[in-house]
């Protein structure tokens, strides 16, 4: 197993852009290309923001990611002590309605399973977790 990277930060909109570099950086140091470099932070920005927009209803409060390598796969975890949310419930959007009829939400959560090549959520010890899995080759 390789070196672990850590990132902390305020779940602020300012933050994003210290999340995509601390993904750029440390992904590429565990073998990541830049397409996948790039899918992994679209998927970061997605989860980020909606712990930044809806996580953290009435206060703000941590993001926390850590990045790793294991078995030829990328592996990000993304966590935060917001409301307990698991995003894979959210429904798949109807991308063939006209966009006046689609209900709001759930398109990013869809990118998000898009992107990755598995991802799995749990809730413990009082902490959302979000793991991104991204193959290497």
């Amino acid at each position: 197993m390789s070196d672990k990277f850590q990132l902390n930060v305020k779940a602020d909109l300012e933050n994003l852009s210290s999340i995509a570099d601390f993904i750029s950086l440390n992904a590429q140091k565990l073998g990541l290309g830049d397409k996948g470099i790039f899918q992994l932070q679209l998927a970061a920005d997605e989860v980020a923001s909606n712990i930044i927009l809806h996580g953290y209803t009435h206060t703000t409060g941590p993001i926390h990611l850590t990045i790793w390598e294991e078995n030829d796969k990328i592996i990000l975890m993304i966590e935060d002590c917001g409301e307990p949310f698991n995003p894979l419930n959210v429904a798949k959007p109807d991308l063939n309605a006209p966009l006046e009829d689609r209900s709001p939400g759930g398109l990013g959560i869809h990118f998000l399973k898009t992107l990755a090549d598995n991802v799995y959520y749990e809730y413990k010890d009082g902490k959302n977790r979000l793991t991104v899995y991204k193959n290497i080759a």
